[in-house]
């Protein structure tokens, strides 16, 4: 893929679909060129930018998982549909979409099933159930108590579109203990991708006032 991999996401919570997008934007061959809350506003911006790829949100406002695609793809011969469903069993590219993943898919599965539709091939990206949601009043807790400052910081980073990668060379760490970080504040935080844990901060404001350092040789 020679050219910038152009994208629209469309889902119906702003919050998740603004982290999406940094995240999304952060990769060096992809630009999101726009973003839909509800399904009337999503085919208007096919049409307007004819994307590569379109992310849809199979629980989008006004939108119907069985005719969006088709009315996407008659807006925009040439993008591809990948549909952000909790069921992967196939019902989302039989209704026209090229694609579908679940939502608790970690943002490298994201990125390479993407890649997989701009190259014409099938993606389909399945995780696997947690065994029951976090307690709404255990999600109170983790906000205000459990995280540690480090934790923060790294979410705040995670939020801005930073890579683990990016993290470990800022600070002069390694990128095992940077990966440690993750995971502990995905536990804690009772989510089980990077995505799921940025849209969680921006749901709670937990990125406000964050200071970031620029760098920091110890963890």
């Amino acid at each position: 893929m020679g050219q910038a991999v152009r994208l629209v996401l469309a889902d119906g919570h702003p919050a998740f679909a603004e982290g999406l997008r940094m995240i999304l934007d952060a990769e060096v061959d992809f630009t999101v060129c726009g973003v839909a809350h509800d399904g009337g506003r999503v085919v208007e911006l096919a049409g307007a930018h004819r994307p590569s790829v379109l992310l849809l949100d199979a629980q989008l406002p006004g939108g119907d998982p069985a005719r969006t695609p088709t009315a996407i793809k008659a807006a925009s011969p040439t993008t591809k549909v990948l549909l952000l469903a909790a069921s992967t069993r196939g019902d989302g590219i039989a209704a026209g979409a090229d694609g579908t993943v679940a939502p608790g898919a970690s943002s490298r599965q994201l990125a390479d099933a993407i890649r997989r539709v701009v190259d014409g091939k099938r993606a389909v990206v399945a995780v696997a159930k947690p065994r029951r949601p976090p307690r709404e009043s255990n999600v109170e807790l983790l906000r205000a108590w459990t995280l540690s400052d480090r934790e923060r910081e790294v979410l705040a980073l995670l939020a801005g579109g930073w890579s683990n990668r990016r993290i470990a060379q800022e600070w002069h760490v390694s990128l095992a203990t940077v990966r440690t970080h993750v995971q502990n504040l995905l536990v804690k935080l009772g989510v089980h991708s990077k995505l799921e844990a940025v849209a969680f901060a921006y749901q709670h404001g937990m990125t406000a006032g964050v200071d970031v350092p620029r760098n920091r040789h110890s963890a």
